[in-house]
């Protein structure tokens, strides 16, 4: 009995693997030595800035080894506070945004409840779920592949409990605006549900200024997640953080007791010192993806089997290569044996993601024309089945 009760947790944590099994292969194949074209992780190249990399070791040299308040370092709650606007006693510090979300969704859902998630959603969000013991319902998305309220009205239930949206979205590129938020608020207040937005992407708006759940979402309801692994180039710092109604901080300050113990104090040293760094600093980093992002799209709508739209932010571009077959893992497993190219089949986001694959604008632009060049080879070389 113990051993089919795990096997059926694992299987509900692991219901998004195919999202991930392409990539998890072209990874074992580079370090075998294969030359592949990886536009699959969401991971920035190269080095945090100078800085942070310098706030690191003087922290470490330092002797700031040791814990930390369970909610995080005054100082660091206090910047993060001044970077999303608001105010430090809202801001929890934990590993991560994956580990934010894990943390929030355990305390507002759990057995015989419901989390509503958009459709597609970032890979990992039903795992979170389902390991909280909850429910994951999905809400189908508009054809351009952005949230649609209506459709998440229409999946709320007695039992649901909670709405985990990311905005800018992945794979979507997609984002809220502030008429999604005022009817997000309405249907939250008619309903008691809490908002629970993902923004780890915020850094990365290509037309227009991010528009935040903490000032647009439902008062008292909304929790926002937030990271320094994109915005930054931190992805192996694990640094991240919960903005939420002071109700919502002193319940972290518990989960914090019983699972983490407080976050590394050298690592929220450097993430004072990234927070410090002047959006001059951070110009070309993340307006290289604004431009990436548009040489993407560019080459796809050349091939005349391909589109694409460009994204309203984030890291990613969701390719449709629906003219090309339906079958999205069969495309992406064609790609890789053909011409050596790794990407992210679209239906391992959910299923509304079927007949897309998405592309990261991690690599440089000469890798990404490389690709983009293979990838219009290929699509023009197979039949639509």
């Amino acid at each position: 009995m113990a051993e089919l009760s795990l096997r059926a947790r694992r299987l509900a944590l692991g219901g998004q693997a195919a999202a991930w099994a392409i990539a998890d292969e072209a990874l074992v194949r580079v370090a075998a030595g294969e030359k592949l074209l990886l536009l699959t992780l969401g991971d920035p190249q190269g080095p945090p800035h100078a800085d942070i990399v310098a706030a690191t070791k003087a922290a470490l040299d330092d002797g700031r080894t040791h814990y930390s308040p369970l909610l995080g370092e005054p100082a660091l709650r206090a910047a993060v506070g001044q970077y999303v606007g608001a105010d430090a006693a809202n801001v929890v510090i934990v590993p991560g945004a994956q580990h934010a979300a894990a943390a929030v969704i355990t305390m507002l859902a759990g057995e015989g409840e419901e989390v509503i998630l958009s459709d597609p959603c970032y890979a990992t969000y039903p795992g979170v779920v389902a390991a909280s013991g909850a429910r994951a319902v999905l809400a189908r998305t508009r054809a351009d592949l952005s949230d649609d309220v209506a459709a998440i009205a229409r999946a709320v239930t007695p039992a649901t409990r909670a709405i985990m949206l990311n905005s800018p979205a992945n794979p979507s590129g997609t984002a809220l605006d502030t008429a999604d938020f005022a009817a997000l608020s309405a249907l939250c207040e008619a309903h008691d549900l809490w908002l629970v937005v993902d923004e780890v992407y915020a850094a990365f708006r290509f037309a227009g200024a991010h528009v935040g759940g903490w000032v647009h979402g439902p008062k008292g309801r909304t929790l926002v997640l937030g990271s320094m692994s994109k915005s930054h180039a931190m992805t192996g710092y694990r640094l991240g953080w919960v903005v939420a109604p002071e109700t919502v901080v002193t319940a972290m300050a518990d989960w914090s007791a019983a699972v983490m113990f407080g976050v590394n104090q050298f690592v929220q040293d450097a993430g004072r010192a990234a927070l410090a760094l002047p959006e001059s600093a951070l110009a070309d980093y993340r307006g290289g993806f604004r431009r990436r992002a548009a040489l993407v799209v560019a080459r796809a709508n050349a091939c005349a089997r391909l589109r694409a739209q460009m994204p309203v932010g984030g890291m990613f571009v969701m390719l449709d290569v629906r003219g090309v077959m339906a079958d999205d893992v069969a495309f992406a497993r064609g790609l890789l044996e053909a011409e050596g190219v790794a990407v992210m089949p679209g239906s391992g986001f959910g299923p509304a993601g079927a007949g897309h694959v998405r592309l990261s604008l991690c690599p440089d632009d000469a890798v990404l024309e490389a690709a983009m060049a293979r990838i219009a080879r290929y699509a023009g070389g197979v039949g639509v089945h």
